[in-house]
């Protein structure tokens, strides 16, 4: 997945948490499950004080979050946080 989002955005599902719905700022860690709910792109990808984490759109608005966006945790294994990635999608193009 983050080969993918270094080239361009991508589409995701994931589980929205109660946590995720007052989100302000931060590394998001959950609690959430993976009863993908709620379609997001995932835009980037960085690092904060050694915690990894995914840079990802919302469609709640700019008031919510940082700015519209969430930082989550992005070393979390399996299906990763909240289920971010099990339903990934962005085109493939040939060269």
């Amino acid at each position: 997945m983050q080969s993918a989002v270094a080239g361009q955005p991508i589409g995701v599902a994931i589980e929205v948490g109660s946590g995720m719905q007052f989100y302000r700022s931060g590394v998001y860690s959950g609690p959430c499950g993976t009863a993908l709910a709620h379609a997001v792109t995932v835009v980037g990808y960085g690092v904060d004080a050694g915690v990894k984490y995914w840079i990802v759109k919302n469609s709640w608005g700019q008031t919510w979050g940082e700015g519209g966006y969430i930082r989550m945790r992005r070393d979390v294994g399996g299906p990763g946080l909240c289920g971010i990635a099990l339903d990934v999608a962005y085109p493939k193009m040939a060269r």
